[in-house]
């Protein structure tokens, strides 16, 4: 067997339909499995999974578990794909019906590489997006991999797993303990990219868009209340980052720096949505009294940094000094500005 689609569903019965036909509607005519990983939905979820699972026995495998997040659904895919390759797929997304098609033939023209690449577009309200990953389409050897390791530290290109078909030999290989990280409701591709874009020796790029990425106000990454900051904390991608980083034959005190630049970009980003999605001047303030820090590395020195944001670092003084009337201005202006650009972007049209 080629593949194995690996799906982690949760709490998706509005859109889980959309994801599992457009699985089934390949054009590919090779074997393939779709493993349905129930990971304790309280909603139809888990009846729509075995609803697939009696009409499609021959293509739909159904695991059903407690409830332990993303990582560890996945994992449970991982454990019992069969296919030589393996496809995430979240389940609020579809994919192109020639999503496998296109994957084979870059397998085949590209002697089995141990991944494969492809582009995204984000979908919502019925309306598609461009491509959202311009790459070359190329083959990349093991010398040449720098070029994904500078994306993973400084950028998102590259980090979903979405857009990877992965050899299954690799991902069942990956010693890293991912239990210890099941509480957490980011970095999740991030955390699992770095280990496999170190192993894998040959990488295979197609500038194409296959998959579709729907804007979901409602999914875990989009969840911003109060209780849910700590989930939201990815200091351990950094630490894994450290672990890697010196067999990536690369100046590993220059990534570490690029690094803590990248941390404090994504901590006051994390910060910004939280305050963002704030329903009042009670929760606001304790969004700003949240220990910010701890979500940066413990060695961290905001006067070490080189080729930091000015506006990014200015916001993280804020933050630290709890300058609540300054962050307040702050947003108010961002907002003045975002509304500004909205109506000059009518009147021009």
């Amino acid at each position: 067997m080629k593949f194995s689609i690996l799906v982690p569903v949760y709490n998706v019965e509005k859109y889980l339909e959309q994801c599992v036909e457009s699985l089934l509607s390949q054009t590919y005519t090779g074997d393939y499995e779709i493993i349905l990983v129930n990971d304790g939905s309280t909603d139809n979820s888990a009846k729509i999974c075995d609803g697939y699972l009696s009409k499609h026995p021959e293509k739909v495998r159904v695991i059903h578990k407690e409830n332990q997040g993303l990582l560890s659904a996945r994992d449970v895919g991982i454990a019992e794909a069969q296919g030589e390759y393996c496809i995430f797929v979240d389940s609020d997304d579809f994919v192109d019906e020639n999503l496998l098609q296109v994957v084979f033939e870059e397998i085949e023209k590209n002697d089995s590489p141990d991944m494969v690449i492809y582009s995204f577009r984000y979908y919502e309200n019925g309306t598609f997006s461009k491509a959202k990953t311009a790459m070359p389409d190329k083959l990349f050897s093991a010398n040449e991999k720098s070029f994904f390791y500078n994306y993973l530290i400084d950028g998102n290109i590259f980090t979903a797993i979405w857009t990877k078909a992965v050899k299954a030999s690799i991902l069942k290989n990956d010693p890293t303990d991912y239990t210890v990280f099941y509480g957490k409701n980011m970095g999740e591709d991030w955390l699992r990219s770095i280990y496999i874009f170190t192993v894998a020796e040959r990488i295979a790029c197609k500038n194409i868009a296959l998959y579709n990425y729907r804007n979901n106000l409602q999914s875990i990454s989009r969840n911003h209340s109060i209780e849910k900051i700590e989930t939201q904390n990815i200091l351990h991608v950094y630490n894994t980052f450290l672990k890697y980083i010196s067999a990536w034959d690369m100046d590993a005190e220059e990534c570490k720096e690029r690094l803590k630049n990248r941390w404090l970009n994504e901590t006051v980003y994390t910060f910004s949505k939280f305050y963002e999605n704030a329903e009042n001047n009670a929760e606001r303030k304790q969004i700003i009294d949240y220990d910010w820090s701890s979500f940066l590395p413990t060695d961290f020195s905001l006067d070490e940094l080189k080729n930091t944001k000015t506006a990014q670092c200015e916001l993280y003084k804020m933050i630290m000094g709890k300058q609540y009337s300054a962050i307040r201005l702050h947003f108010l202006k961002n907002l003045i500005y975002k509304n500004y650009k909205k109506i000059t972007s009518k009147v021009k049209k």
